[in-house]
């Protein structure tokens, strides 16, 4: 490790370990000190670009050699919990309710890790996967399945008559999470290397690029059946646009759309709404920009404040 790296790691550990951060996912802590990089720019950049730092640097040099550092530490802490949730969290038995031709779940768990963290060298597919990665680590859905098929109403229908999933309640969760463990590979055609800050965008990509990332998977990810691989990929599309998304692409949209920010046991004020209500109930205005299954957004909003979420 060269000596600007080692220098960079230590000033990025600092923020990382910082108390305020203790709750948050490796992603969500990333993307929190980006944007505090971003907003303290002015006041860093002086003494980043001092001797005892990165003398002659930049601003934009001292924050590129920040931001590796950054990626390499969230990294190790982000690959073994993606480990973990594929060996031990998803089920992917569910595969052989699709297809009996791809049921090799060793191979199935090797080939979404190496997609997975291959495809997050990308700032804007670590930026994707940040709410996906959270609705699993935090539970976010697996409530939201469960009242699904307790109320058996329109996200059910969707689910069981439109997509058309002969399996249960269990084999639809390890499948909406393995479609959310992929949503960042709608990035595998992308040069990469886009901008780590920003404005936030609605992140839908058009039915034409969709089916070109989706010829691509089907050669790398060989040991799924394409009803998963089109899942994950259609994820990223706008269903307002394209009636076919299937409804475990919708739920991923929506779940990792929400959990992008999630923070758990959030300390509600009196007289206010409870975080996913208040959630929903936004998303449910914009779900036009965002590409959102309106329907879906309405019976999560009633089961949120039903339940008190």
């Amino acid at each position: 490790m060269s000596t600007e790296l080692q220098k960079a790691s230590t000033f990025i550990s600092r923020l990382l370990h910082n108390p305020s951060l203790g709750q948050y996912t490796p992603l969500q802590k990333e993307e929190q000190i980006i944007q505090f990089l971003h907003v303290n720019a002015g006041q860093l950049s002086p003494t980043l670009s001092s001797p005892s730092f990165f003398p002659g640097k930049s601003w934009n040099e001292v924050f590129g050699i920040l931001v590796r550092a950054l990626f390499q530490a969230v990294n190790a802490e982000l690959f073994p919990q993606i480990r973990q949730i594929l060996e031990s969290r998803i089920d992917f038995g569910f595969v052989s309710f699709l297809d009996e031709r791809h049921a090799d779940e060793s191979q199935i768990r090797e080939q979404v890790y190496n997609a997975v963290t291959g495809i997050l060298t990308k700032p804007e597919a670590r930026r994707t996967f940040t709410g996906a990665h959270a609705a699993i680590h935090f539970d976010v859905c697996d409530r939201y399945i469960e009242e699904m098929f307790a109320r058996k109403s329109y996200a059910h229908f969707e689910l069981t008559k439109v997509q058309r999933l002969r399996m249960g309640k269990p084999e639809v969760r390890h499948l909406v999470e393995t479609t959310l463990m992929l949503k960042p590979v709608i990035y595998l055609l992308s040069a990469g290397g886009g901008a780590t800050g920003g404005e936030e965008v609605s992140g839908v990509v058009q039915n034409q690029f969709a089916e070109k990332v989706l010829a691509a998977l089907r050669k790398q990810l060989t040991a799924l059946p394409e009803s998963v691989l089109s899942s994950a990929v259609n994820s990223s599309m706008s269903f307002t646009e394209n009636r076919f998304v299937e409804a475990t692409a919708r739920i991923a949209a929506i779940f990792a759309a929400r959990s992008k920010s999630y923070q758990p046991d959030v300390r509600v004020d009196r007289g206010a709404d409870t975080p996913d209500k208040s959630w929903f109930n936004i998303a449910r205005r914009n779900y036009k920009f965002y590409g959102f299954d309106v329907k879906m957004l309405d019976e999560f909003y009633k089961t949120a404040a039903e339940n008190g979420w």
